[in-house]
């Protein structure tokens, strides 16, 4: 399976925040079809786990606050915090 244009695509992917890069990467593995997602992640060394979440994300339309990357609560914990 081959992507079209793979440099182009992988230079405007380095330039996205996170959560573009999810929705990007998810996009692009839909417009693949079927074995996709593993060829999407082997090209732009993202995890086909956070694919599936891209995926599921533009499916569900799930709305984020303006000026957010992950949801509330999302991301490391800082000092080991568990809250």
């Amino acid at each position: 399976m081959k992507i079209d244009n793979l440099d182009l695509k992988k230079h405007f992917f380095s330039e996205l925040n996170e959560r573009q890069k999810r929705h990007f990467a998810a996009l692009e593995a839909k417009h693949l079809g079927h074995g996709g997602i593993k060829t999407v992640s082997e090209a732009f060394g993202i995890s086909v786990v956070t694919i599936r979440e891209g995926i599921e994300e533009l499916e569900t339309k799930h709305e984020l606050p303006p000026n957010r990357v992950r949801r509330e609560g999302g991301g490391r914990k800082k000092n080991g915090n568990p809250s």
